[in-house]
């Protein structure tokens, strides 16, 4: 499973790439580039038979590749990573739920809208840049209107978009939760959980029987508690 929960992923940032005309493909690796090294630049699906690390080290201080590697927990990759110079940044958590008929939520989320014009998708990325703290680019957004396999949300309260969130359905069939955030002013409200379920009942309408998504040490206690399950972790590496 754990490989399925980091495919996702992987997929969603390579549709990214693809819409946006950003993605590169290799024997060595993937990687996305986005404009201002803004979300999602990775380096990803990293193949440790055939990688340079010092050739990789090159280019990215020659900032020909972003400086962000992604990889799923593999102590022979990352120690190739560490005694190559690239420390440690990340470590979150991968996360499954299978998905049952009958936990199925029959609630209509007045309060979710989806993104599915130019002004939704600016809101997006502003709300996704303020939840998150890194860069997301209108026009990253923008290029992902309507695609058949992603949908993106916002959420409103007390009349203003404060959260996000965004759901993948993958060559697998499963269905992946992507850039659940809030706004910070408006976070502790439940607002991120009214999103989850707005897409877990998209899940549903995909036709899929396992929802999967990477989540930091705060989501995980809440992902627990939704009856998620853990599944491997991503670690993430830059210089």
């Amino acid at each position: 499973m754990k490989n399925y929960i980091i495919n996702n992923l992987f997929e969603l940032w390579e549709h990214i790439g693809e819409r946006t005309n950003s993605l590169v493909k290799g024997n060595q690796y993937n990687y996305v580039k986005s404009g201002n090294d803004s979300w999602p630049s990775k380096v990803f699906r990293l193949n440790e038979s055939e990688v340079d690390f010092s050739e990789l080290r090159s280019k990215i201080n020659s900032n020909i590749l972003p400086n962000a590697i992604s990889i799923a927990d593999d102590k022979t990759v990352e120690s190739s990573l560490q005694r190559n110079g690239f420390p440690l940044r990340y470590d979150v958590a991968g996360m499954y739920l299978d998905l049952k008929e009958e936990n199925k939520l029959a609630q209509k989320f007045p309060s979710i809208v989806p993104v599915n014009n130019n002004q939704t998708a600016e809101m997006f990325a502003k709300i996704a840049s303020l939840s998150f703290g890194y860069e997301v680019l209108s026009d990253t957004i923008i290029a992902l209107l309507n695609s058949s396999i992603l949908k993106l949300f916002i959420g409103e309260y007390e009349g203003e978009f404060v959260s996000c969130g965004l759901i993948l359905l993958d060559s697998n069939g499963i269905s992946g939760l992507h850039m659940i955030g809030t706004i910070p002013k408006y976070q502790g409200l439940g607002l991120g959980r009214i999103m989850t379920d707005k897409l877990l009942s998209e899940a549903y309408e995909n036709g899929s029987t396992q929802v999967v998504l990477v989540a930091s040490t705060a989501g995980e206690r809440i992902y627990t508690k939704l009856s998620f399950t853990h599944q491997g972790r991503m670690k993430g590496y830059s210089i």
